[in-house]
């Protein structure tokens, strides 16, 4: 949060880190009404989960639960079908973290896998809305992170893999795909190259990402909007002005390395190429 006046005038400006915090109270709000659960959360603690960690994330105030609680939480083997007010109850906390830039999993795709795996129905139209919000917030700001470092909020994965992150999650993309489109800065565009980059197959129009196989709603609407006449023209408008502008302190120098050792160059052309195509 940024002030644009100083003294008696002084109002408070917008930012991407503003919107996330007003999403994760929004969350907590959404969310107070339920309570820790009474009994054994849907873990087991008999080789996945440490039974005190377990037993700490029915007793601990919410907001001291830790990463580790979540790691492991989410981590252990677990019910096809999760039972709803434990998840709610936990939800609020786990987006916290999230925010934060915690690691909750191994992979990021499943961070939120528990809350995809609720029965359907098992979110009010207020509960929903707030998730939407915070899937909003939290996909805005990290798009205008660049390069998607480790310690940025996507964590060093591209955005494709955050989007199939909220799609398991059950929570509806074609907001965060309209804001990705609306977007003009150079760091939203070039988190756009890195994505397709590297988890969009041009040739046979299919996502890349493993954890995508049987997420056929994911594909879908990824595929779809992808190729979607306007959205390659829009998309191929903000290459050629990214291109024609050249590169700028906030991304990688020109002929540099990133960590799979392609070109960022070599990445923007491709990407050009199929799009324009």
């Amino acid at each position: 949060m940024k002030k644009k006046k100083t003294g008696a005038n002084a109002v408070l400006e917008y930012t991407p880190s503003n919107a996330l915090e007003a999403a994760t109270q929004a969350a907590y709000k959404a969310f107070a009404h339920y309570q820790a659960p009474d009994h054994l959360l849907d873990v087991c603690t008999a080789c996945c989960m440490n039974a005190e960690l377990e037993r700490e994330m029915r007793h601990l105030p919410l907001r001291q639960l830790t990463q580790r609680h979540f790691y492991e939480y989410n981590d252990s083997a677990k019910s096809q079908v999760q039972p709803a007010d434990e998840i709610k109850y936990l939800a609020p906390r786990l987006l916290e973290l999230l925010a934060e830039g915690a690691r909750l999993h191994h992979s990021t795709e499943l961070h939120l896998d528990r809350l995809g795996r609720c029965e359907p129905g098992s979110f009010s139209a207020a509960e929903q809305s707030a998730l939407q919000g915070f899937a909003l917030a939290y996909f805005a700001q990290g798009l205008e992170q660049w390069p998607a470092a480790s310690d940025s909020l996507f964590q060093g994965d591209n955005a494709f893999s955050i989007l199939l992150m909220w799609a398991r999650a059950r929570v509806p993309l074609e907001p965060l795909l309209q804001h990705w489109l609306d977007c003009d800065t150079d760091a939203s565009t070039l988190n756009f190259v890195d994505a397709c980059y590297w988890d969009y197959v041009w040739y046979s129009k299919q996502m890349g990402n493993a954890f995508a196989t049987d997420e056929v709603e994911y594909k879908r609407t990824m595929e779809e909007w992808l190729n979607r006449p306007a959205t390659k023209a829009r998309w191929t408008e903000k290459l050629m002005r990214l291109v024609d502008a050249g590169p700028s302190s906030s991304w990688l120098p020109a002929g540099a390395l990133d960590h799979h050792c392609y070109p960022l160059p070599e990445r923007i052309s491709a990407v050009f190429d199929a799009m324009a195509a």
